[in-house]
């Protein structure tokens, strides 16, 4: 029984040991130690699937809509006819 946990016992020091030696350069930022981690295979999964989402938001572009507003174009006008138009119908800018 003593045999079994202390082999139990240094697999997890050993397991530690190695978890500690992520390879991180110098100059390296945040990102690439999270990089490290979840590219780490002698580390649980767990901990590198929380790397992998915290790095997420940094390595990928979020999708988001945009509107284009021609120069020519007057803001408060367009944004009037907006309003006018969720209200209700228009026909060439008068209301029905």
């Amino acid at each position: 029984m003593l045999d079994i946990v202390g082999a139990t016992l240094a697999r997890i020091e050993e397991a530690q040991r190695r978890a500690e030696a992520v390879p991180v350069p110098r100059q390296g930022t945040a990102l690439d130690f999270l990089r490290a981690v979840y590219h780490n295979n002698e580390l649980p999964l767990r901990v590198r699937m929380a790397a992998a989402q915290a790095a997420l938001p940094f390595e990928t572009p979020r999708l988001s809509a945009t509107a284009f507003i021609p120069a020519e174009g007057d803001f408060l006008r367009r944004l009037e006819l907006a309003i006018m138009r969720s209200r209700g119908k228009l026909i060439e800018g008068a209301k029905l």
